[in-house]
């Protein structure tokens, strides 16, 4: 194990501090490196796609390249929960998605060993689903995954262009295919994403599509390459819920991100001007957040939105980083429940922490590295209180 401890971070703000070097405290945000490609300090990190929060605050990181599965907890300490030796029968190789289940159970989707691997929180390892699927359709090349609040889990084959349900206990059930809802198809599932109501939304990345599917089995297309009529949608990868059963769904190539609510009406909410200083280029990961904010990484533009739920757009993060290491492709993002946000560099090997600095602290100089020290000393006591 190794700890990246706050002084890290605090030695980190005020070197950039008493350097001069602060352009995130000067926008109202500090970036700390909480993992890069030292990994634990003996199993390394290579090229971290996608990561999530559980409701303890730790970050769980795969690592594609890496062959594993890093844990951050909130007080910094990195630990290896699984490796490419996967459940010691099945290698686990190319770990793309992670999600956590209601019973703290991490589940990982590796696209290489066409298998999903469960980790539950005694630290047993099974291959939870493999590449005979639920014994009738294959599951090849898995990407997205979730985990809905009763333990149910969904995951996409992305080459056999399907998604299964498998419940806690055990027992595959595939529930939508190439065929899509009948009329329009599936081609390449990339995103899963499970909304409160239990509607699950699946993007289609090479098909141009979106799907939703109830309970009851019930398949509706809710979003194609038309996007709302006025803009386009073209190669969804990421989807988020929201929390009314709507969700979002970031166009890739078109640099875009629609919101769909639960009634079926589409609205593009973001694109490619971002900000309007900062572009947005390569929409590849989306989170919504307790009050409704959208957060989203530009994989090509390097960097990190918010967008409000009045619609007000701030960049977050960009190409610099912390200052010291750079963003590079990010992927993944998520929240902890302090409303930090984490972000994955795919091609910086990296994970930085994104923690948002009160607007009357943008004083100068020594005087912002102080208050955030003192911000972050508050975050470490209430930390330790939880």
């Amino acid at each position: 194990m190794m700890r990246a401890p706050l002084r890290v971070a605090l030695s980190i703000l005020l070197a950039g501090a008493l350097s001069g070097m602060a352009p995130d405290l000067a926008r109202g945000f500090t970036v700390v490196r909480v993992l890069d490609s030292t990994g634990d300090g003996v199993r390394p990190l290579d090229e971290p796609n996608r990561l999530t929060v559980d409701a303890a605050n730790n970050v769980y990181v795969a690592g594609r390249l890496s062959n594993n599965v890093f844990r951050i907890s909130p007080q910094g300490v990195v630990t290896q929960i699984l490796d490419v030796g996967g459940d010691g029968t099945h290698a686990m190789l190319s770990p793309e998605e992670v999600a956590v289940g209601p019973d703290q159970s991490v589940y990982v989707s590796a696209s290489a060993s066409n298998a999903v691997f469960r980790r539950t929180n005694a630290g047993v390892i099974t291959r939870f689903l493999g590449p005979a699927g639920d014994g009738v359709n294959p599951f090849t090349e898995p990407r997205g995954i979730d985990v809905a609040p009763d333990g149910i889990v969904y995951a996409a084959g992305q080459l056999s262009n399907n998604v299964f349900r498998v419940l806690s206990g055990g027992g595959a059930l595939q529930i939508l295919d190439a065929l899509g809802d009948g009329v329009d198809p599936l081609d390449s599932p990339r995103g899963v994403a499970v909304a409160t109501n239990l509607d699950v939304y699946v993007t289609g990345r090479t098909s141009d599509t979106v799907f939703r599917i109830r309970r009851d089995g019930d398949i509706r297309l809710v979003l194609d390459n038309d996007g709302d009529g006025i803009h386009p949608l073209d190669s969804p990868r990421a989807v988020a819920a929201d929390r009314e059963g709507g969700a979002y769904v970031a166009g890739n190539s078109t640099n875009n991100v629609f919101h769909i609510d639960d009634k079926g009406a589409v609205q593009q909410v973001l694109d490619a001007s971002g900000d309007g200083v900062h572009a947005l280029d390569g929409p590849n990961s989306l989170f919504v957040a307790s009050d409704g904010s959208l957060y989203v990484t530009g994989s090509r533009s390097n960097n990190a939105f918010r967008r409000s739920p009045s619609g007000v757009v701030t960049q977050i993060l960009d190409a610099t980083g912390d200052g010291i290491q750079p963003l590079s492709d990010p992927g993944g993002i998520a929240l902890d429940s302090f409303g930090n946000a984490y972000v994955a560099g795919g091609a910086s090997d990296n994970v930085f922490q994104v923690l948002a600095v009160p607007e009357p602290q943008r004083a100068a100089g020594g005087a912002v590295a102080l208050g955030v020290v003192a911000a972050l000393a508050r975050r470490r006591r209430a930390r330790a209180r939880a």
